[in-house]
């Protein structure tokens, strides 16, 4: 363990002054996302999360609107994890490319089932994404889930995972682009335009629209008098710990996504984050009206599916 945490110390001094801001929040945030899975009950995420051993960062004690901030993320985490997953299963894809996945253990889950996984990440993340997918993950996706680092503005990198893998690719890219500036943001879809032209398949997303899509969530659970308060406590909570901005404005309206991916030779088509709700690991922390809202909101279109022209 000693030897193990001083190669990631190590690695984040090499690292942390070439990265820009942007790229420091997606890697503090990999941790955050973790959290909340496990808050949701999902049993992977909480291993995931006592084996890595680090502080949280947000409690009770920090925060003072905490239970509903975490009961809206956890939901909002276990439902963008699972509608990938059930995407994949349902449209019968071999190859995954996950980008920015954090440290969800959907890539494990997914090559557990027989999916060959790329996850694209930071160094430090996918130091981490190894050494717990080699302590509890199946032999099936130890074989299976393969972690590559790179930036998502690196075309070689990026590329070259893909090339690792035969055939076409759903490539899942979940909670990144509030994160990134417009240059960053422009120059990772060229590059997945340009891995789906070279291997076809698909990118699907919940970050387009995404602000209306969480604010739903806490609808579902709140009402939506409470929803928009909800959203701005998380927002700021994000914002207070990671020391910047997050973009939140940009492509959240459906017309300006859609011309925005068509500049970089793109087109989209929404389709519900579930045709049927599974059942939730959360669901064991709401009440039945709280999951009979949820179950409604699982049927809306926020899952996009994203080609190359």
């Amino acid at each position: 363990m000693k030897k193990f945490l001083a190669v990631i110390m190590f690695a984040l001094m090499l690292t942390t002054t070439a990265r820009a801001a942007e790229f420091e929040m997606v890697e503090y945030s990999a941790q955050v996302k973790l959290q909340w899975l496990a808050a949701a009950g999902i049993p992977e995420a909480q291993k995931f999360l006592k084996l890595i051993d680090r502080p949280v960062f947000f409690t009770a004690d920090n925060l003072n609107d905490f239970e509903r901030i975490e009961l809206t993320n956890a939901l909002y985490q276990e439902l963008n994890m699972h509608a990938a997953m059930e995407y994949v299963r349902e449209q019968n894809y071999k190859n995954v490319m996950d980008l920015a996945c954090s440290l969800s253990p959907r890539p494990m889950l997914l090559g557990d089932a027989g999916h060959n996984v790329i996850v694209g990440e930071l160094q430090t993340v996918c130091l981490l994404g190894d050494w717990c997918l080699e302590e509890f993950g199946s032999k099936k996706a130890i074989k299976n889930v393969e972690y590559n680092a790179f930036w998502l503005q690196d075309k070689a990198g990026m590329m070259a995972s893909a090339d690792k893998l035969k055939g076409e690719l759903c490539i899942i890219e979940q909670g990144v682009i509030i994160y990134l500036t417009d240059e960053v943001r422009a120059q990772m879809f060229d590059n997945l335009r340009d891995v789906l032209k070279k291997h076809g398949g698909c990118l699907i997303t919940s970050d387009f629209t995404q602000k209306k899509y969480f604010t739903e969530v806490a609808a579902a659970l709140y009402g939506e008098a409470e929803a928009p308060v909800i959203y701005n406590e998380t927002k700021k909570m994000y914002e207070d710990v990671f020391g910047d901005k997050i973009s939140d404005e940009s492509l959240q309206d459906e017309a300006e996504a859609m011309d925005f991916l068509k500049t970089h030779g793109l087109i989209a088509r929404k389709v519900p984050l579930y045709r049927r709700t599974p059942k939730l690991y959360i669901n064991s922390k709401l009440t039945p009206a709280q999951i009979e809202k949820v179950d409604e909101l699982a049927a809306k279109n926020y899952l996009w599916v994203i080609t190359a022209l």
